[in-house]
Parts: C-alpha cells; structure tokens; sequence
C-alpha cells in the first residue's frame, strides 16, 4: 500500500514493519511513501537505518527570499521552510529511537531540471548541517519519487506508475499514528500544504 505525499507534506513511517491499512476489510501489508509532479518542485526523501523513511514534497516557492514569492513560505521568513524542515525532522527523529546516533541516515533529492535549482541547494545544505549525506537526481519532472522497505534501497525514483491502492491524506482517510500504525509523523511544511491528488488512472 501507498501513502501519496502531497505538495509541502513531510510524512514518515515505519518502512519495513507490516502495519494495518484501514477499508473493508483491513489490510496488514508493507507501507511505502510516494510523490510525483516535480515540476520545479523538490522531492526530499530520508531514511534512517532502523527502517523509518521520511518523504517531503518541497514546493519550489522556497527560495532564500531573493526569488518569487519574497516573504512569507521563503526559506528563512517568518516560520519559514528551514524552520518547518527542522520541526519535522525532530519530531520524526523523537520517534525513533537511537535515531540521531545512527551511523546510517541518508537523503537523496530529486528535481526536474537539468541542473540543482536554488531550492536543491538549500536542501542539500540543510541535509549537511544535520550530518545527513545526500545524492541528487536531476531531470525527473511526472516521476514516482517512493521511500520503501527495501533494506539496502530505501529510496527510488522510478517512470510514473498507476498506483491503485493507494491512501491520501490527511487523516479523514483513516490514517493512523505511532506503533502498528501508517504514520510516526506528518507535517506540514507551509501554509500551501494540501494533500496528494489521487493517480491517474490509465484508460
């Protein structure tokens, strides 16, 4: 089963644990993360090496204030991005144990266009400043971007796929929280946070 991560959603779960899925009847399975629609987007994946994965879709209207919009959903303006991130990353770090002593704790950034966009670069600085090594992935625009629970592979970006089960969120889908459950955190990350839109399906 797959949770969809929408735009400016960080959402993290516990990636190789069989947890319950709610619908008729109920579903014990493997969950993964996913997101698409990168265009000028960013998506941040992060894994940690206990199992938990993390997956945000960065809007690209996180800049450092000198791009469009300046002020407010900038990366340092008032409750801005980088503060959004860090309160996101602690409150998914407190939910795993042992998790800033990890030696394993790896972030991979995927984007559209052909070279990091300034959004890229902030993100990667951001993943360095809290001693997470990070790869990039450029030229992926209407890709799957999925944390899964692979041991050796968390992350993937992969050609967009028909996902027929899938969960959205917020919680109105029945999403449930902590141990045996979907999600140990889900943040938003500005005040245009909403949810994924559902796949298409192909005809």
């Amino acid at each position: 089963m797959w949770i969809m991560v929408g735009l400016d959603q960080w959402i993290a779960i516990n990636g190789r644990e069989a947890q319950q899925w709610p619908g008729p009847p109920p579903v014990t399975e493997i969950g993964h993360l996913a997101t698409r629609g990168l265009s000028g987007c960013v998506g941040l994946a992060v894994s940690w090496e206990s199992g938990q994965i993390a997956l945000a879709h960065v809007f690209s209207a996180c800049t450092d204030g000198t791009g469009t919009p300046p002020g407010l959903n900038t990366w340092d303006g008032p409750d801005g991005y980088r503060a959004k991130l860090d309160h996101a990353l602690a409150m998914t770090q407190a939910a795993i144990p042992g998790a800033t002593e990890q030696k394993y704790r790896y972030g991979v950034l995927v984007f559209s266009e052909p070279q990091p966009t300034r959004t890229v670069e902030l993100l990667a600085g951001w993943l360095k400043d809290n001693c997470i090594s990070s790869a990039q992935y450029s030229e992926w625009s209407g890709c799957d971007v999925s944390a899964g629970p692979e041991e050796d592979d968390d992350m993937d970006v992969s050609e967009p796929k028909s996902l027929i089960n899938y969960l959205i969120t917020p919680a109105e889908n029945g999403l449930t929280w902590g141990p045996g459950g979907q999600m140990i955190a889900c943040e938003a990350l500005s005040e245009l946070a909403h949810a994924a839109d559902p796949p298409t399906r192909s005809s």
